[in-house]
This record gives C-alpha cells, sequence and structure tokens, in this order.
C-alpha cells in the first residue's frame, strides 16, 4: 500500500518539479568550491523497508548513503554536519527533502531535511 502511496507522491511532485532522485542544482557561482544536491524521500515512518529505508540511511548513516548514490567517493570520510528543519515536526511526515552541500575539498559535507506532510490538492 505505501509503494502505491509513493507512487502518487511521485507523481505529484513531478508535476511540482520536484525531483525524487538525487538532482545536482549546483549554481554556477559555487562551482569550483561546492556541489549541491536535491532529492525528495518518502518518509521514514511509512517505508515499508523501515531502518533500511533511503531517508533513515541518510539520517543514521550519511557516509554510506552518500556514497551509495555517488555524491562522495569511497576513498573520502568526510566530517559530516545534518540541520533538520521542522525537528518538531517528528517523522511522522509523509515526505523528507534532502540537500546535500559537499566540499570540493572532499573533509565537509553539510546535509538539510525538512519535513513536510502530503501535498493537499489545490482547490479549484
Amino acid at each position: 500500500m505505501f509503494d502505491d502511496a509513493w507512487a502518487m507522491l511521485q507523481e505529484k511532485y513531478a508535476e511540482r518539479g520536484v525531483p525524487t532522485e538525487w538532482t545536482d542544482i549546483t549554481p554556477d557561482v559555487m562551482g569550483s568550491a561546492f556541489r549541491l544536491h536535491f532529492r525528495a524521500f518518502k518518509s521514514p515512518s511509512g517505508d515499508p523497508d523501515g531502518a533500511e529505508g533511503e531517508a533513515e540511511e541518510l539520517i543514521h548513516n550519511p557516509v554510506r548513503a552518500l556514497r551509495k548514490y555517488g555524491l562522495i567517493s569511497e576513498e573520502e570520510t568526510p566530517r559530516i554536519s545534518t540541520m533538520i528543519v521542522n525537528h518538531e515536526k517528528t517523522l511522522e511526515r509523509f515526505i523528507v527533502y534532502a540537500m546535500v552541500l559537499v566540499s570540493t575539498n572532499p573533509s565537509t559535507v553539510g546535509i538539510t531535511l525538512a519535513k513536510e506532510e502530503e501535498p493537499k490538492e489545490e482547490e479549484e
């Protein structure tokens, strides 16, 4: 059932232009020093993969997750700082957005996670 809900949510976010796969959104002005990536995840609270789900992995084992998605190399073991926006909302949110800022000097990564509820249908 959750996979059906995730498929529906992916469709809604595609309509809004929100990627559900990692997307490089690095502005030209930052390109020589940083890479910036963005995507939406299904919420950890409803993910049938539980602790093995993608959002949980990014939260609890960010180095492994970043390597898995090719955002850092296997050789890199950066210092990682994570900020969670709407942290008071618990992980019972339907969607988690992630932004990852990777320094071109492979010692630092910043991760920002933002949680929100499923987007509501727009009133006509």
